[in-house]
C-alpha cells in the first residue's frame, strides 16, 4: 500500500461527506468514523507545502484552482519520495500525480485489494 497523504483541510472536508458515503457504500456512518480515525493518512499542514503554491496552481488551474493545497503537497512529496494523494476529486487527473480514493484505500483495508 502506498504512503498515503492529505492536507488537514481535506480531512476536516472528507468528514462532512461521510453521511452521504455511509450511505451509498452502506456501513453504519459510526463505523466509517471509527476507521476514519485509524486510516494509515498523514495529515500534513500547509507549512509543509506552501513553497509550491504557484506550480500546483498551474497544474490544476484548467480543472479547480482551489484544491491547489493537495495539488502541492504532491509536487514536495513526490520530489523525494513515491507517494499517493488520498481524494476523491476527480479534478486532481490533470495534475499527474497518483492519487487513491477513499474507495479503494477501503477495499486495501477490508483485504478487498
Amino acid at each position: 500500500m502506498p504512503r498515503i497523504l492529505a492536507a488537514e483541510a481535506v480531512g476536516d472536508e472528507l468528514l462532512g461527506h461521510l453521511p452521504r458515503l455511509a450511505r451509498r457504500r452502506g456501513p453504519d456512518l459510526g463505523l466509517l468514523l471509527a476507521v476514519f480515525s485509524v486510516l494509515p493518512v498523514q495529515w500534513v499542514e500547509a507549512v509543509g507545502y506552501a513553497a509550491w503554491e504557484r506550480e500546483a496552481k498551474g497544474r490544476i488551474s484548467p480543472r479547480d484552482v482551489d484544491d491547489w493545497p493537495t495539488v502541492a503537497l504532491g509536487i514536495s512529496e513526490a520530489r523525494s519520495r513515491a507517494v499517493a494523494l488520498w481524494t476523491q476529486d476527480k479534478d486532481f487527473e490533470v495534475s499527474g500525480l497518483p492519487t487513491i480514493t477513499t474507495g479503494a484505500l477501503l477495499d486495501v483495508m477490508e483485504g478487498r485489494r
